[in-house]
């Protein structure tokens, strides 16, 4: 049995409209770089352990993956560990690109996401 849910685009852009929500996207680096929302914050092997303990669990996490298959087994981590509000976006980041207001591709102000994801 899941304990978390699986959104729609619509629903995480409402979600993180608050201050209470965070979007942790788990593809790739270089699918990252190519581009992502703005708010989300690259999840990776090498700061989730750091996510796991730093990231009070009342947050809204939203996990994005791919086509949003993947992105289920992490929410379920983070759900077994403790996190009440987690969800994975139906469709991932290719329903999130379709989406009206589209992703922004790489810009100078996320070059730092990427020296991190190369690390």
């Amino acid at each position: 049995m899941s304990d978390y849910q699986r959104i729609s685009v619509e629903q995480a852009q409402r979600l993180l409209a608050t201050e209470n929500a965070m979007l942790l996207d788990m593809r790739d680096a270089p699918a990252y770089c190519q581009g992502h929302d703005p708010r989300a914050t690259r999840l990776s092997e090498l700061n989730l352990r750091t996510l796991l303990k730093s990231t009070p669990n009342h947050v809204h996490l939203i996990i994005c993956c791919e086509r949003g298959h993947a992105s289920c087994d992490m929410t379920q981590l983070f759900s077994d560990f403790g996190f009440i509000n987690c969800y994975s976006l139906d469709g991932g980041y290719e329903a999130w690109k379709a989406r009206p207001q589209r992703a922004r591709p790489n810009q100078r102000a996320h070059t730092a996401h990427y020296a991190l994801a190369m690390e």
